[in-house]
């Protein structure tokens, strides 16, 4: 347990959040409890520990994290979202802050976006040559739906920054425009809307006057009503391109969801480009193959996995495909190897036999059913 007195909280603070940085955190929690607060890292997507606060330092904790994201110190009976921008203090990127009220006093959630300068290309991500070329073939299309499906954390948002950044380059000077809920990552050349709801700036309202900006290309967080799905099937149908990512498991699942929102058949094959499902797989620590095992507790605190690579499965709309969605097929019809080309398995595989994970790490994430042996 940390010794940190109220007057270094600061201190403390700034040390923290830096060392979550350096370690390439995605989230930083601050958890209260009736022994002090912890404070976790969400690191390859599993959360580590790396500290315990005192009980009598972990209200000015949370102060200063209010301070610096611009919250009110003196709520603390209520939910709060801020931001800590990158400068200053100087974190070198946005942090997104959340609080919440406990038994044992406020929790806290830092999300750390990632700068723009470390946005990562579709060959960077990790997917297969072979998918990235069927998939940049539709982003060239003048309009369509391209769809990015899978659970939380499984990169969906970094998978559109990156088709976003090869559209920049494939078509210079077109108009691109994103709503987001928040804005990630900020991107030079596209201009970005960032949602809010509580002056009635949502979705529906935000797509309905950005296509009176003369948009070519629009990128949409989420759909995650019927509302919104009308408004950007719509928008794709009157000739603008359209990005935006569904929580849904496959790509069967992805069409069965905006099935059940009302859209009828004809318009999804009407729209729908492509539907790409994605998983993140954590990838083997190259220090800890090379044996050494000093490097292996600073590298990957242990575990064994030091970053990760994106597996994916993308589903164009074909002959096929348009006839089971018209005849409104169930998520297994779709899925069959007539109608799909590959399987979240079959990428596993792939990453497999090049060494970069593990049968272990290739369970948790597709579960103990996978037929990727």
């Amino acid at each position: 347990m940390s010794d940190v007195s109220v007057n270094g909280v600061v201190s403390l603070v700034e040390d923290l959040v830096r060392r979550a940085i350096d370690l390439r955190a995605t989230d930083v929690h601050f958890e209260p409890d009736a022994g002090g607060m912890r404070v976790r890292l969400r690191v390859d997507a599993l959360l580590q520990n790396v500290d315990t606060l005192p009980a009598a330092i972990a209200p000015n904790v949370v102060a200063r994290l209010k301070v610096l994201s611009g919250l009110l110190t003196y709520r603390t009976d209520v939910p709060q979202e801020g931001t800590i921008a990158a400068e200053p203090p100087g974190f070198g990127c946005d942090i997104r802050v959340a609080t919440f009220p406990t038994i044992y006093g406020e929790r806290v959630v830092l999300r750390l976006m990632a700068p723009s300068d470390r946005l990562l290309t579709l060959e960077r991500l990790g997917h297969a040559p072979h998918l990235i070329e069927r998939l940049e073939r539709r982003l060239q299309l003048p309009q369509g739906l391209v769809i990015v499906c899978g659970p939380a954390g499984s990169g969906k948002t970094t998978t559109l920054f990156a088709m976003l950044d090869y559209l920049l380059k494939a078509r210079p000077g077109a108009s691109i425009l994103t709503v987001e809920d928040p804005v990630e990552i900020r991107l030079c050349g596209v201009t970005q809307v960032q949602l809010a709801p509580a002056r009635g700036l949502t979705y529906p309202a935000a797509l309905r006057s950005l296509l009176r900006q003369d948009p070519q290309i629009l990128m949409i967080g989420e759909i995650r009503d019927a509302e919104t799905a009308h408004i950007v099937v719509e928008a794709a149908l009157t000739g603008h391109l359209l990005l935006t990512t569904l929580h849904s498991g496959s790509p069967g699942e992805a069409i069965v969801r905006l099935r059940e929102m009302g859209l009828p058949p004809y318009q999804l094959t009407s729209t729908i480009a492509a539907i790409l499902a994605q998983r993140l797989l954590r990838t083997v620590c190259s220090h800890c193959n090379a044996g050494d095992q000093h490097e292996r507790c600073r590298k990957c605190r242990g575990t064994g996995y030091a970053g990760r690579t994106a597996i994916g499965q993308l589903l164009e709309m074909s002959a096929p495909l348009r006839e089971a969605v018209l005849s409104e097929a169930d998520v297994t019809s779709i899925a069959s190897s007539d109608i799909s080309a590959g399987t979240l398995d079959d990428d596993a595989r792939r990453v497999l036999n090049a060494g970069a994970t593990t049968e272990d790490e290739i369970r948790r994430v597709l579960g103990d059913d996978s037929d990727f042996s």
